[in-house]
């Protein structure tokens, strides 16, 4: 029943052979690897004039200047990520450049601080997303959280149907929205310059304006830098581009490049050419966004005031699929990690649909709890976003700097410089970012990048343990002493099966048939028997009637295997059983004792609701103690 909801929500299963096939041309890897980069110039603009706008008309005039330098800080960083997508074409991103040139200390700290910043993405994409839908429709207010995980679940189920259909599923969103905005900006400019639009004064700030200084001109360009996040995804993911795939993925960077620089610029000098801001309530959340209010002023008093839903639709739309990016790299990031042994070997596991499906899962368990958290709000979660992007923009190009010194390969002086100024200039904006977020709540990000480090250390730590312990040893054959218990809850047509399984393993002399009594209770038809232990004392004993009736059947179906019948005080199953077996390997030095359960399953899956699950119990009991091999023997029943 549940796998066949499974398949109607993802598909059917996919070959691995059809791995090549659901690879990407570059006009389909654009939406799904640039989306986030994309939709960040919906927010970033924004973020940056609320800061300026704290220090008056006179901080507001720098908007477009500090927006230049944006830009020219996203070329930097695409023309050296364009030769790592070169030097790289398996992938991996920052990680796998980092550790190769710098150490593993250096690729953890990337990979960490990618997999925070991923996780980020989701959150804040989808938070803008439903912002925009607020700003057309104030009344959803209250349900933005709600929102928001209703549209995180719908990410994961799309990206759980496959790389390919992802793909097909964005494309249009993510076009439209380039198309919506160049018309949008385009407009704009042209009615600015006709003169056909007034600029209205600037709206009072409110509460805690400051006076303009260089603090807040940096956090200005911090927040601002908000729309370069996104940018290394296609560095992560070269192995999903179709052949040539650097040569793809380097094209998909360079027109990623063009058209976010485009959107930052083109809604920058807009929205300060016509004094637009976003619009505050009394309580100082945002209910009106910069670019919701940019469309009302550009297209009021024209025919075209109904284009102004689809701006808000276009930009909901391209917000929340941009999450797609983080859906994309975070899993593939999460299985290189798995494959070098730092994460747990599920997450390098590919689903029926040749995607990653734990790490998307993962994925979005994480980013609901952050929105849970953060209620929805986007500008409680920005300052956290950038610091870990531009920790790993920093590390990659100080790896790829280091590995044209180390390899020299043609041209490597000219690589390097390249390589070299970016790590040299993200590594300030980074620098810029914790000095200007820090109180706004960068920390957390440091923080969290640090826990993780620990834990990817510590699970490489675990495996390579494990790797030690399990290198093979010359070793002399030799016999193993071995004895079977069978578990017997009563004498039953599974048990008889189970017994028949015994014999298969050992001689009938080596099987012990154990029965744990679970109601020893002494009423008046006891009778007292004599019972020889192993010192051959002779001791009292009770006996019920049910254990009696049972010996009597045990010796009737099964005379050539002795039944041991154990009273549990406490009415536990699992204690005597464990007792009894401590008892056996240390009474008869043993190296294995394997332990069948006989266990009959049902055909209905409602039915095993109406039945204890004592076997699953037991295994997961006896699972944990050395030397004990647990075999289940399951019985069909036919209704």
């Amino acid at each position: 029943m549940l796998g066949r909801i499974w398949r109607l929500l993802i598909g059917p299963v996919l070959s691995t052979r059809r791995v090549r096939h659901e690879r990407l041309p570059v006009l389909l890897a654009l939406p799904v690897f640039a989306s986030d980069a994309l939709s960040s110039s919906a927010y970033a603009t924004e973020e940056m004039m609320l800061v300026l706008w704290s220090a008056g008309e006179e901080a507001l005039r720098l908007a477009f200047p500090i927006s230049l330098a944006v830009v020219a800080l996203l070329f930097i960083v695409v023309f050296s990520y364009r030769q790592t997508v070169y030097a790289y074409p398996q992938g991996g991103g920052a990680f796998i450049v980092s550790r190769e040139n710098l150490g593993e200390f250096w690729g953890v700290l990337a990979a960490s601080a990618l997999l925070v910043g991923y996780t980020l993405t989701v959150a804040v994409s989808i938070a803008a997303g439903v912002n925009a839908i607020i700003s057309a429709f104030p009344a959803l207010l209250p349900y933005r959280v709600s929102l928001c995980i209703l549209f995180i679940a719908l990410m994961t189920l799309i990206n759980l149907r496959g790389a390919r259909e992802s793909g097909l599923v964005f494309a249009p969103p993510t076009y439209g929205f380039v198309l919506t905005f160049a018309i949008l900006i385009l407009v704009g400019l042209l009615r600015g310059f006709a003169g056909d639009i007034s600029p209205a004064p600037y709206p009072p700030y409110g509460e805690g304006a400051v006076t303009l200084s260089w603090l807040v001109i940096l956090t200005a360009f911090a927040r601002g830098c908000s729309a370069l996040t996104g940018v290394e995804a296609i560095s992560d993911g070269v192995a999903a581009f179709k052949s040539p795939e650097s040569r793809n993925a380097a094209l998909t960077l360079l027109l990623m490049a063009i058209i976010l620089a485009g959107l930052v610029l083109g809604i920058t000098y807009t929205a300060s050419h016509f004094h637009v801001l976003p619009v505050k309530n009394e309580q100082g959340e945002i209910v009106e966004t910069l670019t919701s209010r940019l469309a009302r002023t550009v297209l009021e008093g024209t025919p075209f005031e109904w284009f102004y839903y689809v701006v808000q639709a276009a930009t909901m739309l391209i917000l929340i699929l941009a999450a797609n990016t983080a859906y994309v790299d975070f899993p593939r990031l999460s299985s290189v990690l798995a494959n070098a042994r730092f994460a747990p070997r599920q997450l390098a596991n590919l689903g029926d649909r040749l995607v990653f499906n734990n790490g998307i899962i993962l994925l979005g368990v994480l980013s609901a709890l952050l929105i849970v958290y953060f209620r929805g709000d986007t500008h409680s979660l920005i300052p956290l976003y950038a610091v870990g992007v531009f920790i790993g923009f920093t590390l990659s190009q100080a790896g790829m700097a280091r590995r044209f010194a180390r390899l020299k390969p043609p041209r490597w002086r000219i690589g390097m410089m390249i390589s070299g100024f970016g790590a040299c200039t993200t590594g300030l904006v980074l620098m810029t970012q914790l000095i200007a977020n820090f109180r706004y709540g960068a920390w957390i990000t440091l923080v969290s990048i640090g826990v993780l480090m620990f834990l990817l250390f510590k699970v490489h730590e675990h495996y390579m343990a494990i790797k030690g312990q399990l290198k093979p040893k010359p070793t002399e054959p030799r016999t193993l002493r071995h004895k079977v218990v069978v578990l017997v809850p009563s004498v039953h047509q599974g048990v008889l099966q189970a017994l028949d399984y015994a014999r298969l393993l050992s001689h009938p002399d080596e099987i012990v048939a154990l029965h744990v009594n679970l109601d020893p209770r002494p009423p008046a038809v006891y009778r007292r028997v004599l019972k020889r232990t192993k010192d051959e004392e002779t001791e009292l004993r009770l006996v019920t009637p049910a254990a009696e009736k049972m010996q009597q059947e045990w010796r009737q179906f099964v005379p050539d295997i002795p039944l041991v019948i154990l009273d549990s005080e406490h009415r536990s199953l699992t204690e005597p059983i464990e007792e009894y077996l401590d008892e056996l390997m240390e009474r008869e030095p043993l190296d294995q004792v394997t332990v069948v359960i006989p266990e009959f399953y049902p055909r209905k899956w409602w039915h095993h609701l109406l039945h204890n699950q004592s076997a699953w119990i037991l295994r997961l009991a006896l699972m944990k103690k050395p030397k004990v091999v647990v075999s289940t023997v399951r019985y069909f029943l036919e209704r």
